[in-house]
C-alpha cells in the first residue's frame, strides 16, 4: 500500500523553481526532522527509491501511524515544521478520511498523504526533485517499473 501511495504522489504533479537550490539528503533530513518532532517514527524497512534515483527522491512511511496520539494532529504538524523550516505550502485536499498536502522548496515538491480512517491506517511523504533532468529519471523508472 505505501509503495503504491509513493506512485501516486509521484504522478501527480510537478512544481519547480524558485531559485533554492536543495540537496535530496536536505530534503530528507527536514522531512525526517519534521515527522519526528510531530510524533512519527520512520519505517525503516520501506526503501522504494533505488540508487539512480537517490537525487531525485525520497520516500518517508510512518511506521504504524495508529500509534501515534493523535495521527492527523502528527500529519498536520509534520506540514507545520515543514513550513517551519522554509517550505511553501501548496495544496491540499480531503476526502474523507484521506488527506494530501504538498510543499515546495526550489526544485523540491513533497507531498504528503495520510489515510486515517478505520482499518490500516497510511501515512506517507515523498519528495520528488522535479527538475528536467530527475522528471526523466522518474518517468524512466515508472516505465520500466524496476527499483534504480
Amino acid at each position: 500500500m505505501a509503495a503504491a501511495a509513493g506512485v501516486v504522489l509521484l504522478v501527480t504533479g510537478c512544481a519547480g523553481g524558485g531559485g533554492v537550490k536543495v540537496e535530496a539528503a536536505t530534503v530528507a533530513k527536514e522531512i525526517d526532522a519534521a515527522a519526528i518532532a510531530a510524533g512519527f517514527t520512520k519505517d525503516s524497512s520501506i526503501d522504494a527509491v533505488g540508487p539512480k534515483l537517490k537525487e531525485c527522491k525520497v520516500d518517508w512511511v510512518v511506521d504504524d501511524p495508529g500509534r501515534s496520539a493523535d495521527p492527523k494532529k502528527s500529519f498536520a504538524d509534520t506540514f507545520a515544521g515543514l513550513v517551519e523550516a522554509g517550505w511553501t505550502e501548496g495544496k491540499s485536499d480531503q476526502k474523507g478520511d484521506v488527506d494530501v498536502r504538498v510543499v515546495t522548496k526550489g526544485d523540491w515538491e513533497v507531498r504528503g498523504a495520510a489515510d486515517l480512517g478505520k482499518g490500516i491506517k497510511a501515512v506517507v511523504f515523498a519528495g520528488t526533485n522535479t527538475s528536467s533532468e530527475c522528471v526523466e529519471l522518474l518517468i524512466a523508472d515508472l516505465g520500466n517499473g524496476k527499483k534504480h
